[in-house]
Order: structure tokens, then C-alpha cells, then sequence
């Protein structure tokens, strides 16, 4: 059976019985230029039919078909014109142009890979916290709306994933997928409720209607309890304050149809996490100098 000729995903891949492969990768991408040309071996779908990788070898790639439909492409030529920039939490990516576009960016670890590492500690799950929180502060500064703020659309690069894609910056948190997104003429604060794309997050209330801004936001209390869930997977306890941080960003949904005051803007979220994060700074310096100076003699 032959292919997809149509230009944009879905990229179907097909068995030999013609029928519909969904986690395989299609001719039309195994056989690409460009693919050749940087030594990619795509093996198996993330996304059938829409997001691919390159797994078996080092360094690992992800490839996605960009929906021209969407503004994904247009917002991501947005972000990649400041990547470099410290608050820009977008994964460093090259766009293919000739023909249809094709995103093209590292395979790195996902979020729970961090947030359950070893050597986690409190004041590293506040710099996790931190770091979402600044992500979505960073694209409502431009006015962007992800709109599917979740688990499965960020992603973290560890040590190891620097040692074969050096434009990553080890422990830093990426966030992807931006085919729901929106770009706005209005920004946090004077947006009113818009109707909300399909998303992985079930909307309180069953709600149909929500501001952009204020609705990232309330995803992004949900992603963050559940990293404090993963942090604490095996008994580690958390700080009351991130707990607290967290259900403050979930706030309690009115249904507001003008300008969200339910729970607060990314940008006052930040600062307060900003305050807290260099307060638990001091005081745990207090308590080394503490134990230092009180330290029992040795015998």
C-alpha cells in the first residue's frame, strides 16, 4: 500500500500487509535526504505517525513532522531567535526547510529522570519547581500559550545527555510539543477565557472556556504536585512550602470568562519562588554554621 503523499503529519508507517504500523517509522523519513546527510537512524514512533526518534545510537535524535495547521512552526522560529537566552526553556532544535518541515532536536532524559535522581534534595525540587515555573513565565513574556502543560511535554537533560549533545545544559528542564499553542495579542492579566484545545489534563469542572495564561498556570500546579509525588516516591520528605507552592498555583476555579484572578500570574509565581528558594538558602547556611560551630569534640 502506498503512502501518505500528503505533505503534512500524518506520516503513516505500513506493514507489508498494508496495514497501518503505528509505532514504525515511514519510508518517506527512513529514506530522507537529510536524515542520510546527518547519520540519523530513526528506529520506532513516539507519536505515531507525527514524532519519531533515533534511539539505538549515540548521540540519540528526535524527529517531528510540524503541522502547518498549527502555529507550532511560527512559534518555534520565535524561540529559536532567543535560545540562548537563561529563562528560554526551549530544547536547542534545527528546523529542515526544504520541503516540508521536520523539527529535528536531541533525545534527552524525561523530567522524572531528575526529579527521582539519587542525590535529589530539598532545595533541588524547589530548583525543579523553579525552573517550570520559569518556562511558562518565559513564553507568557512573549505572549505564547503552551495550553499543555504536563508530564509528558517536558523533558530534562542529565550529564550524560551534555557528553553527546553539548547545546544541552545538564539539569536544565525543556519544555516541548507546542502544537496546541497559541500566540496572542493580549498578554497575562487583560486575556479573556478562550476556548481550550484538547489537552492531556482534564480541565476542574469540566470547563470548556478558560484563560490561556491562567490555564497553563493551573497545569502547571498539577505538574508540580506530581513532581513532588515522583520526588517523594520512596519516603523522602518534602517541604511543607513546596506542597503549598504547588496547591497555590492550582488556586479555586471560579469559571472566569474575562481575566483569570483564580490563581496567580506565572511572572508573581516565580518571584515568590525566587524569595522562598534564597530564604531556604540562608537557613540552610545558618544550620551548617550551627552544627559547625557546636560541633561536639572529638575524643
Amino acid at each position: 500500500m502506498a503512502e501518505s503523499t500528503n505533505d503534512g503529519p500524518p506520516w503513516f508507517a505500513y506493514f507489508p500487509d498494508g496495514s497501518v504500523h503505528l509505532g514504525g517509522v515511514p519510508e518517506r523519513l527512513l529514506r530522507h535526504p537529510e536524515m542520510y546527510r546527518r547519520g540519523i537512524n530513526l528506529t520506532d514512533a513516539l507519536k505515531p505517525a507525527v514524532v519519531f526518534r533515533a534511539a539505538s545510537d549515540e548521540p540519540a535524535y528526535v524527529v517531528k513532522v510540524l503541522d502547518l495547521d498549527t502555529e507550532e512552526l511560527p512559534i518555534y522560529e520565535r524561540l529559536l531567535s532567543d535560545i540562548h537566552a537563561p529563562r528560554n526553556h526551549t530544547i536547542p532544535y534545527d528546523i529542515y526547510r526544504e520541503g516540508h518541515p521536520l523539527l529535528i532536536m536531541p533525545y534527552v532524559n524525561t523530567l522524572s529522570s531528575l526529579v527521582e535522581a539519587e542525590d535529589r534534595s530539598p532545595s533541588q525540587l524547589l530548583d525543579i519547581l523553579y525552573q517550570l515555573t520559569e518556562s511558562v513565565e518565559y513564553l507568557h513574556s512573549l505572549h505564547i500559550a503552551h495550553l499543555d502543560i504536563c508530564e509528558g511535554n517536558v523533558v530534562a537533560a542529565l550529564p550524560n545527555d551534555v557528553q553527546y549533545h553539548p547545546s544541552v545544559v545538564a539539569r536544565k528542564i525543556y519544555v516541548i510539543d507546542f502544537n496546541t499553542s497559541k500566540q496572542l495579542r493580549l498578554g497575562p492579566g487583560v486575556q479573556h477565557a478562550i476556548t481550550l484545545p484538547p489537552t492531556q489534563i482534564p480541565p476542574p469542572h469540566d470547563l470548556k472556556h478558560f484563560d490561556p495564561y491562567s490555564w497553563d498556570v493551573y497545569c502547571l500546579g498539577r505538574l508540580c504536585r506530581d513532581v513532588i509525588e515522583s520526588y517523594s516516591y520512596d519516603g523522602r520528605s518534602v517541604p511543607w512550602i513546596a506542597q503549598w507552592y504547588a496547591q497555590w498555583l492550582l488556586g479555586e476555579e471560579r469559571g472566569c470568562h474575562t481575566a483569570c484572578r483564580c490563581r496567580p500570574t506565572a511572572r508573581i509565581a516565580r518571584r515568590l519562588l525566587l524569595v522562598i528558594r534564597l530564604l531556604r538558602s540562608v537557613i540552610e547556611l545558618c544550620e551548617r554554621v550551627y552544627l559547625w560551630i557546636w560541633k561536639p569534640p572529638t575524643t
